[in-house]
């Protein structure tokens, strides 16, 4: 299963994520990304670390490079900062 786009607003955009079918997001940086439900498992270009969200936690992207986001499980994300696809 493909992340689901499931709402956009003005600088929203909010997805429905599952296992091995990670969001890419690239040039991005200064974007957050929101946890709404479950577990998000981002890895970023550059960043030594994978970072784990829960429900309530944000990330902001750093730089430029490739971002995943990845559900563990099943889960919602919502990414502050985007243009209408």
């Amino acid at each position: 299963m493909q992340p689901e786009l499931i709402a956009v607003s003005k600088g929203l955009a909010e997805y429905r994520l599952s296992e091995n079918a990670p969001l890419r997001l690239s040039k991005a940086p200064g974007q957050r990304i929101e946890c709404l439900s479950g577990t998000a498992w981002i890895t970023a270009y550059a960043e030594f670390e994978d970072c784990v969200l829960r429900s309530g936690e944000r990330y902001t992207i750093q730089n430029d490079g490739l971002v995943l986001v990845e559900a563990v499980g099943s889960g919602r994300i919502r990414v502050h900062g985007t243009a209408a696809p």
